[in-house]
This record gives structure tokens, sequence and C-alpha cells, in this order.
């Protein structure tokens, strides 16, 4: 019996029973995504560091591990992101002769990494039903929701640290959502004046090689990298060098505040470079490497030798290591160097040197590719160019949920032999209830 006399035997009432529960099982379906994308952002953490958010993206994933496979590089980052938890378990027991565990940390080292392997696969499901844009918006409403406002460091500088990251998803998404690129920009630009205004130096200068990308992907500049990749990777180290320089003038200038221009005096001074000046961490980082390159294991808790080693590099730049940000916040009873790179090589080892590799390489080729293409959002560029920063510069902790969402709305859908040229259904041929927003429409 073929499909048509199959329908023509069945009532119409039965057929609009059954459009009516299909329809029903979608709502619930886009229901569900949405709501686990607010947790995700939201960060709901039970005891022992383990989020809410990891608990549903575990649960939903006979859902996803399917939808994982459509993109490119999906199943090696959320693979190695588990692998790298593995790791962490492995060293700190074979390192437990030598070095204390901190068990709080423990737990919650570990659980990250797990933790952001099960949101990169939650997020890339949710991309099948939702625009990247608005799947930006969810995660920034999440983020919003969030906000620690009792933290001490939110009370002296509420946009710093609390509300940049999501008014920036929010805004940025909501954008793109009206199809015009100078809209973005000018969002970007109000982003910039408020981190000018808020001491945020460094979202100022990536606010800024934000828009100089979305910039690039105009027509009119197209054809300085033809859409070539390698073309435009070239110019996104240019652009990154050029901004840098920019940066420190104005910073330096005074146009971000004298504060801020006083503090990056006396950095440079100390140092003879901003970037180095104003994050010692990475010469403790380097310094820790060079003596113990296998890494310490999640939760590791640092000995006297440890802490000699990671002050000799600090005092190598002529910073002061001997106050209380070294002794109790970067080497109390864990470390903490303050970027990702180090965060993540100390609790996994080569393992999590790899899944660092992995990423950059990924968000540099991708990055390119969406550029060439004149198809990167500025909402992505943001999340990207602002994990490239963290890797080196930013906590893991506080910086899991942005790389999570800069990798979910940057990789790109595999393209299958012959999908290109298959055709669409166009909106009239589908039912009314599957004829979306744009803001519903998936990859």
């Amino acid at each position: 019996m073929t499909l048509t006399t199959r329908i023509a035997s069945q009532s119409p009432t039965r057929l609009i029973r059954q459009a009516a529960a299909e329809r029903s099982r979608h709502r619930a379906v886009l229901a569900v995504a949405a709501a686990s994308i607010v947790v995700l952002g939201w960060r709901i953490t039970l005891p022992q560091g383990v989020e809410v958010g990891w608990i549903v993206a575990a649960l939903l994933s006979p859902v996803w591990v399917r939808a994982v496979g459509r993109y490119r590089f999906g199943w090696l980052l959320v693979c190695l992101s588990l692998g790298t938890a593995v790791a962490g378990v492995w060293l700190r027991f074979a390192n437990a002769a030598t070095h204390g565990t901190n068990g709080l940390v423990f737990t919650t080292q570990t659980g990250i990494m797990i933790g952001a392997g099960l949101s990169i696969g939650l997020l890339l499901w949710a991309r099948t039903l939702f625009s990247p844009s608005l799947v930006a918006i969810l995660f920034g409403i999440g983020l919003l929701i969030g906000t620690d406002v009792q933290n001490s460091a939110f009370q002296g500088n509420p946009w710093k640290f609390g509300f940049y990251y999501p008014v920036a998803l929010i805004a940025l998404g909501l954008a793109h959502l009206t199809r015009r690129w100078w809209v973005e920009l000018l969002v970007l630009v109000a982003l910039m004046l408020m981190c000018a205004t808020h001491d945020f130096r460094s979202s100022f200068a990536l606010l800024l090689l934000a828009a100089v990308l979305l910039i690039a992907q105009r027509p009119v500049l197209r054809v300085l990298h033809r859409g070539s990749t390698l073309l435009v990777l070239l110019g996104i180290a240019v652009a990154t060098v050029v901004v840098t320089f920019v940066g420190q003038a104005a910073i330096l200038g005074g146009l971000l505040g004298a504060e801020t221009q006083a503090r990056s005096i006396a950095q440079i001074e100390t140092s003879g470079n901003l970037i180095v000046g104003s994050r010692p961490e990475l010469q403790a980082t380097l310094a820790l490497m060079q003596n113990s390159l296998w890494g310490f294991g999640a939760g590791s808790a640092p000995t006297g030798a440890d802490i000699e080693i990671a002050k000799t590099g600090m005092r190598s730049i002529g910073y002061d290591p001997d106050n209380g940000y070294v002794n109790v916040y970067m080497l109390g009873n864990h470390f903490e160097v303050h970027s990702i790179f180090g965060d993540v090589w100390i609790q996994s080892g080569l393992v999590g040197l790899a899944l660092i590799a992995a990423l950059l390489v990924v968000l540099l080729g991708s990055t390119s590719r969406r550029i060439a293409q004149g198809t990167a959002p500025a909402a992505t560029l943001l999340m990207v160019v602002t994990t490239l920063w963290f890797v080196p510069f930013g906590p893991w902790f506080s910086s899991s949920p942005i790389v999570v969402i800069a990798v979910a709305l940057l990789l790109e859908v595999k393209r299958r032999g012959g999908d290109a040229d298959r055709p669409r259904e166009s909106s009239a041929e589908l039912p009314r209830w599957k004829r979306v927003a744009p803001g519903l429409s998936p990859d």
C-alpha cells in the first residue's frame, strides 16, 4: 500500500488527532530544550560542587547523543573533555604519596570536566531545534538569573563581575535576529562603552576585536581575503596585534579612567609588558610545568616545593608573590593559576594539554571558515575571542560556561555528499505549526 493510499484510508478526525499529538510533542521538546539551556547557564550548584545543569544534560544524553555527530569536531571535544576528567582522577591517585587532596575541589574539578562535555552535547542538540541566536539568548538568561549578587566582587563592580556576559549574550543574540549586521555592531560599541567606564580592560579589547572581525565579513572587505580561510586566519592574527596596541594606547591615554591608567602603568613598569604584568600567574604555571610536566591531578594541594617554584617564576618578572592572593587563592589548599591552560594541565596533565590544543585548533579553524563565508554572528565572535583570551588568562571554573557556549555556537554542521544539492522544504510546504519564526530556525 502506497503512502497516498494509507493517508486516504484514514479518517479526517484521526489525521487531526495525530497532527495535534505531533504538535504537542514538538512543543514539549522545545520547552524541555529551552529550559535545559537556561538551567545550564544558571549554574545551580548542589553539595560537592555538582551542578543541576550537568545532571539534566546527563539525563538527556539519550536524546542528544546522535546530534553531536552532526557537527564537525563535536565528538572530539566531548570525548576529550570526558577523557580529561578520567585523567585527572588517575593523576590524583598516582600523586597521592606526595600531594594531599582537597575533597571538595576534587569533585568540583572532575565535575566541571564531565559537565563541560555533557553541556556541549546538550547545546549542540538544542541547535537542531533553535537558531544559534536563540541558544545564546536562553543561555544568557540563565547566566543572568544565576548572577551572585551577594558576592563582594559583584557589589564592588556589578557590570564586570555579574551583568556583562549575560547582557552581551542576550543583546547580541537579539541583534542578530534582526538580520542587520550594523545592529550587532551598535550593540558591540555600546558594550565597549560600558566596559570602558566600568574598569574592564580585557573585555573592552575583546569587544573591539569582535567588532573588527564582524566588519571584516562585509562584502566590500571580503575581497581582501577572497574567502580564503588561511588569509582570514592571518588577518585575525594581525587584527589581534593591532587591537592590542590600540587598546593599550587607549588605556595608557586615560580613556578607560585614571584608576585603570595608573594600575596599567604600574604593571608595565614592573614587568615591561601590560599583559605579562597583569597576569603573573602565567609565569607560575610555566615554572611548574618545567618542574613537573605530567601534572598533579584533580584536587591536588601544592607542596612547599611547588609553592616556592611558582613564586620563583613570578619573581622573574618583577612581581612580589609574598601576598595573600598568592598564598591563599593561588597556592592555598589547592592550585589555582587563573588560566584554562594552567588549571586543566595541573588537573589532567598531558591529556589536558591535548584538550587545550584541540580547542584552539577547532576555534581558530572554524572561526576563520565562518568569517571567510561571512556567516559568523557577533555573539559567536565575542564568545570565541573571549575563550581564546581565557585559555592563558582566565580561571577554568568561572570560564567554563563561556567556553561551552562558544563551542556550541561555533561548530559547523557536517556537509554530507549530496546534501548541498538536495532541495529543502519551503515554509509553505510545511504544516502550519512547523512554520517557525527566525529564532526557532535550527541549523
